[in-house]
């Protein structure tokens, strides 16, 4: 839906290199100590307005195997759905730098909360500051995401994205584990 003639708000334009499809090369959840190997793909795309629409979306999840041999668009027939993900990430205008940015997401799990973070360079971080779930959603409950997006130093078509999270089972003291580990290269610009 990005409408491509439509300029990028000038308040976005330093995360402009976000913009774009993007296909995972690898991709790695970690849940209750297991590792599993998954398709990401991950759109962002913009109407003009001052905030990016985002949508994550997650298929073919399957148990990571000790040869590499991960799932690959390449050796996908059928995509089976996973994980949905879709927000927005907006920049404070009233931040004379530009560098505050909040993403408001919702996920297909019941989840939906607010990340709040800063730009650095060509990658930033958002950590949560609020997180709501629906009422049926099992436990452990999620307590704190923190996402980690950084464009490669060398090849600006590859895409970094971490996803840390500490859940209702873990300590209060307790560092977040690594959830999510994604390379995306760039597939298109619109």
């Amino acid at each position: 839906m990005s409408l491509s003639k439509v300029p990028v708000h000038k308040c976005l334009e330093k995360l402009q290199w976000l913009l774009g499809v993007w296909r995972s090369e690898s991709a790695t959840i970690q849940l209750e100590g297991k590792a599993f190997s998954y398709l990401s793909e991950f759109k962002c795309e913009h109407v003009g307005q001052p905030n990016f629409i985002l949508h994550i979306n997650g298929f073919n999840v399957q148990p990571s195997s000790d040869d590499n041999t991960g799932v690959s668009w390449s050796n996908s027939t059928e995509l089976k759905p996973f994980h949905r993900e879709m927000g927005f990430l907006r920049v404070n205008p009233k931040d004379d730098a530009l560098m505050n940015i909040s993403y408001l997401n919702v996920q297909n799990v019941g989840l939906a909360d607010v990340e709040e973070g800063n730009i650095n360079g060509k990658s930033f971080l958002v950590e949560t500051k609020s997180i709501g779930r629906s009422c049926f959603n099992k436990d452990p409950s999620v307590r704190l995401l923190r996402r980690v997006y950084r464009l490669d130093e060398q090849d600006e078509n590859i895409l970094h994205v971490k996803v840390f999270m500490s859940t209702s089972k873990m300590q209060e003291n307790e560092q977040p584990f690594e959830h999510l580990t994604i390379r995306y290269r760039n597939v298109s610009n619109e």
